[in-house]
């Protein structure tokens, strides 16, 4: 399986945590075949928007609330003191989903950010669904503890994301650190990003837009590193 890891070459934290991603799977001897992916940044952006057709960001800034009419989800602004991050975060995001939608063998791929490490083997295994969440989604992701317990009580496996909030929030993987994706889900993603604007990548990528598509396996396969957001910082 291609691995596609997301990172800053010019930003020092990045970088080296890319080196200990790759070296995880090394260690780990993780049958996965390991590409790069640069990341958009607010000096790329407006650059790597032309991709997309000059999508606008549409979600909250932070601060602000709303409820979203094409949805009904209540959405809240993301802490972050330049959304212009945020915003390059989800088109880092949505050309992964475009090389995975349009690739000529229509295989699935993993997609990982520098800050994830693995913590034993992967190979590849079938499963049904659109997305599957394999990061540890403890200090990744809000209610986090919630997260790990409901998936911890339903054992080892393949399961459907959990409900860690009311459903008018949006909820879906435990941060989207490491994930596998389908190019058909790939495609689904690319569509509702043209219809709804730029979201936050976790946010668009939601139980409610998608239902039944968002898996979570058990146990999982990579954690977080630590490494200090380049998102909200």
């Amino acid at each position: 399986m291609k691995v596609l890891a997301i990172h800053t070459p010019n930003n020092k934290d990045s970088t080296n945590g890319l080196i200990r991603l790759k070296n995880s799977i090394d260690k780990h001897k993780c049958e996965l075949d390991f590409y790069k992916l640069t990341a958009t940044t607010p000096e790329t952006l407006q650059r790597d928007i032309e991709l997309f057709d000059n999508i606008k960001y549409t979600y909250p800034l932070q601060g602000e609330k709303r409820i979203d009419e094409a949805t009904g989800l209540r959405l809240t602004g993301y802490r972050a003191n330049d959304v212009n991050k945020v915003f390059s975060a989800t088109i880092s995001h949505a050309r992964a989903w475009s090389l995975c939608a349009n690739n000529s063998s229509n295989e699935e791929i993993m997609i990982c950010e520098h800050d994830a490490i693995f913590t034993r083997q992967f190979k590849p295994f079938d499963w049904e669904g659109g997305v599957l969440g394999i990061n540890d989604p403890r200090g990744a992701t809000r209610r986090a503890a919630i997260f790990h317990d409901e998936i911890r009580l339903k054992g080892e496996g393949i399961h459907d994301v959990p409900w860690i909030d009311v459903s008018e929030v949006p909820q879906g993987l435990a941060g989207n650190s490491a994930y596998i994706i389908k190019p058909h889900f790939a495609k689904q993603l690319l569509e509702k990003l043209k219809e709804y604007g730029a979201w936050p990548n976790d946010a668009l990528m939601c139980k409610q837009i998608f239902p039944q598509q968002l898996k979570v396996c058990s146990p999982y396969y990579t954690t977080l590193q630590g490494i200090r957001s380049q998102t909200t910082l």
